[in-house]
């Protein structure tokens, strides 16, 4: 049991190294709970270059650290394919353009697929979207999943 927890929680910040702002100054106040430094545990030290947070600010390295990832997971949205199923045609054409113009291209269409998870505030933004324009129906999104925010 004890293994798959390890291997569910800890291992996809392995595949974060890469891609993600990490963070190696281990004297900072809040490097316990900070998903940056922890994902900075799994950078190779063969290498000589990452995109890391400069140790040189003022601003980092202390309580109100702006580049601070609390390692907290949240419930995710996964997919809204269906979302506008029992809508009229002209809402749905209408909250699709704006939900387009507040996420962007991309990331709606990676949304909707499913291919990107939707943030607790991202589906806040949704149904606001949905809801301003006069859609009392449920909700539905395809799935859920509990992730960082990283």
């Amino acid at each position: 049991m004890a293994l798959i927890h390890f291997y569910l929680y800890i291992c996809p910040m392995k595949d974060k190294v890469d891609h993600y702002t990490i963070c190696f100054i281990d004297n900072c106040p809040l490097h316990k709970h900070c998903l940056r430094w922890m994902v900075g545990r799994y950078a190779d030290p063969s290498r000589t270059v990452y995109l890391s947070i400069n140790p040189h600010n003022p601003l980092v390295a202390n309580d109100d650290c702006p580049q601070y990832r609390e390692d907290i997971r949240v419930k995710m949205k996964k997919g809204f394919v269906n979302i506008y199923y029992d809508m009229p045609g002209h809402m749905e054409a209408k909250i699709r353009q704006q939900l387009i113009a507040k996420l962007g291209r991309k990331p709606y269409f990676e949304m909707r697929k499913g291919q990107r998870l939707i943030t607790p505030e991202q589906q806040e933004l949704i149904e606001r979207v949905i809801r301003a324009n006069g859609w009392e129906g449920p909700i539905r999104f395809d799935g859920e999943e509990e992730d960082y925010l990283w």
